[in-house]
C-alpha cells in the first residue's frame, strides 16, 4: 500500500479518499481482474466500458455489497477489510436495484436506514428530498426509474458521504433533472470534498463533470488518468479516403484504431506512440477534440486486437 508522508512530522499517513488496489473478482464466465486506482479528495473518476465491462461489479465490491477474491479497498484511509461497519459508514451508494422497504413510505425509509450513517440527521433528510423534489409521504414502491434514483442520491447526501459510488445515476433522470443533478454533483463534490465514482454510459455527462477517466473491458483496466492527460495524449483526426488509405498502408503503431469510408477517413493517436514523421504529418491534417464516445470505441477494439485497426467499409 502507498502511503504519504506527513509534511511536519514526517509519519506516514493512509492516503484519503478512495482506493483500490488488486482488486479482483471471479464468477462463472467473468472474473475482474487487479483493478487498482485512486479517487482524491474533491475528485470525479468517471468510470466506461460497455455492457458486461465490470463497472457494476466494480462498484458493488467498493460498496461492500459483494465479496471480493483479492485485493484491498481504503475510503479515507480506513481498510474496508479490518474496519467494515466504519468504512462502509462513509460511502454513498446509488445502483439500480432495490436496496430499500417498497412498502415504506420515502421518510420512513430515511429514518430507518439512516441510523446505520452517523451523519445523518433528520433536517439534513428533509433538505435533500425537497432539493430533489420528492414527496416524503410518496411511497417507494410507486416511483418510477428515475425517481427512485433521486431518492437514493438523497438519502446519500442525507449522511454526509466522503465517498460517492454512482452507478448509471442519470439515465432514468428527465432532461431537467439531469442537469441539475451534475450542478449539484460538482457542487457538492467542491463543498464537502467528496470523492466520487461515477459510472455512466451517457459519456457526455462524464466529458461535463469528470477530473479523471478509467476505462474497463471484459473485467480488465484498459486505462485510467486524468481527463486533461487524456484529451492531450489522444488526438481525433480526419481527412480524405486517399490520406486514410495511405495512414493505414503505413501501419503506425500509434494509430489507436481507424475508419476508411468511401467519403475519408478518422482516426484516434496515441501521441505517445506515433513516430516523429506522422507528427509532423498531424501538423496538416485535420484535427478534433477528442470524444469520449469514439475514444472508447477505439480503445476497447484495441484492447483485443492491439496494433489494428478497425475498419468500415473498407476501400479497396
Amino acid at each position: 500500500m502507498e502511503k504519504l508522508k506527513g509534511a511536519c512530522t514526517g509519519q506516514m499517513l493512509p492516503p484519503q479518499g478512495l482506493k483500490a488496489e488488486g482488486l479482483s473478482k471471479k464468477y462463472r464466465g467473468f472474473q475482474l481482474r487487479n483493478i487498482s486506482f485512486e479517487i482524491p479528495p474533491g475528485n470525479i473518476l468517471g468510470l466506461l466500458g460497455r455492457n458486461g465491462a465490470g463497472k457494476t461489479t466494480t462498484i458493488k465490491l467498493l460498496a461492500g455489497h459483494t465479496k471480493k477474491t483479492a485485493g484491498n479497498i481504503w475510503v479515507e484511509g480506513i481498510n474496508m477489510e479490518r474496519n467494515p461497519i466504519q468504512a462502509k459508514s462513509l460511502i454513498g451508494l446509488m445502483l439500480d436495484e432495490p436496496m430499500f422497504f417498497e412498502t415504506k413510505s420515502l421518510w420512513e425509509n430515511g429514518v430507518a436506514f439512516g441510523r446505520f450513517y452517523p451523519k445523518f440527521t433528520e433536517k439534513d433528510w428533509k433538505k435533500w428530498l425537497s432539493v430533489c423534489g420528492l414527496q416524503s409521504s410518496s411511497w417507494l414502491g410507486l416511483l418510477s426509474k428515475g425517481e427512485r434514483m433521486k431518492f437514493q442520491f438523497a438519502f446519500a447526501m442525507a449522511h454526509h458521504p466522503r465517498v460517492l459510488l454512482l452507478d448509471e445515476p442519470t439515465g432514468n433522470l428527465d432532461a431537467v433533472f439531469r442537469k441539475e443533478f451534475l450542478d449539484i454533483l460538482q457542487e457538492a463534490v467542491e463543498e464537502e470534498q467528496i470523492s466520487v465514482l461515477f459510472s455512466s454510459h451517457l459519456t457526455s455527462d462524464l466529458e461535463r463533470v469528470a477530473d479523471s477517466v478509467a476505462l474497463l473491458e471484459q473485467g480488465e483496466l484498459l486505462y485510467a488518468d486524468s481527463m486533461e492527460n487524456m484529451t492531450s495524449r489522444y488526438r481525433f483526426i480526419k481527412g480524405s479516403r486517399e490520406e486514410g488509405k495511405a495512414l493505414r498502408e503505413e501501419k503506425e503503431p500509434g494509430v489507436v484504431g481507424m475508419q476508411v469510408t468511401k467519403v475519408g477517413f478518422e482516426a484516434i493517436l496515441d501521441m505517445e506512440e506515433i513516430s516523429q514523421r506522422l507528427a509532423e504529418k498531424v501538423k496538416e491534417i485535420r484535427q478534433e477534440e477528442t470524444d469520449l464516445d469514439k475514444w472508447m470505441y477505439y480503445m476497447t477494439k484495441r484492447g483485443k486486437y492491439h496494433g489494428q485497426h478497425v475498419e468500415k467499409d473498407k476501400a479497396v
